[in-house]
């Protein structure tokens, strides 16, 4: 009598699947890990400034970069008009709260943070002499903003803004001391509650704007208020069209 081994094989189609998986699960960390995410980011910022008609992106050196974040050097962003801003460092991540955090450094730091409430919060400050390639121009200013938008892509309908310096370097040879802005925004309304400034030729004034989002320097505005000049104080008033003064 002939002996047959009592041999039985149990296929599992569950396991091959979770086996498989794994398998994709690891390829996919490995590539997370080791892929070269500054290649991969530069790849973005060309796609960028491929985008950008009115604008050229020019970068310079990945400090750091991963799947969610990087930091780069050297950003210059210049338009048609030949206005060029300079982020000496610029850093990136994404998330999701926030969803996107956007820091630059020029010195000192400006934080903005979009978050899923469809809000954007600015804090923190720049240097416009780093920031703005622009002869005569500079200070460190500090900013404090929050914007709220009605949905993703359209323009915002909330807002508020702080700007606060002690002293702004003006085209010209002027150094303005003590300024201090204080707007909100409702909608396409634009209120300036207030600005000041000091020396040279202390300014108060409040103003508003009918923003049109479409065609921003078409939107209109009216200013008023007094300058001083030595123990004279005059008044003033002005309004027009923004395209005097959005020229980038």
């Amino acid at each position: 009598m002939k002996f047959i081994p009592n041999i039985s094989f149990k296929f599992s189609f569950k396991k091959i699947i979770k086996t498989f998986f794994l398998f994709l699960a690891g390829l996919i960390l490995g590539a997370f890990l080791f892929m070269p995410w500054e290649i991969a980011w530069s790849q973005a910022f060309k796609l960028a400034d491929s985008k950008i008609s009115k604008a050229t992106i020019q970068w310079g050196d990945f400090i750091s970069a991963g799947p969610f974040s990087f930091e780069v050097t050297d950003v210059y962003v210049t338009t048609q008009k030949g206005l060029t801003v300079t982020v000496p460092q610029l850093g990136v991540s994404l998330g999701f709260s926030p969803l996107l955090e956007v820091r630059v450094k020029t010195g000192p730091t400006l934080t903005a943070r979009l978050f899923q409430t469809k809000s954007l919060t600015l804090g923190g400050g720049v240097d416009l002499a780093k920031l703005i390639q622009m002869d005569g121009l500079g200070g460190k200013v500090r900013v404090t903003s929050d914007v709220g938008f009605p949905k993703w892509g359209a323009p915002p309908r909330t807002g508020s803004l702080v700007v606060r310096s002690d002293e702004v370097e003006i085209p010209g040879g002027l150094i303005a001391e003590d300024v201090n802005v204080n707007a909100v925004l409702a909608g396409k309304q634009f209120q300036l509650n207030s600005f000041s400034c000091g020396q040279p030729i202390p300014v108060t004034a409040k103003g508003s704007a009918t923003l049109d989002w479409k065609r921003l320097p078409n939107s209109s505005y009216t200013i008023s208020g007094t300058t001083t000049f030595g123990t004279t104080e005059r008044q003033f008033s002005k309004s027009g069209k923004l395209n005097k003064y959005l020229k980038f």
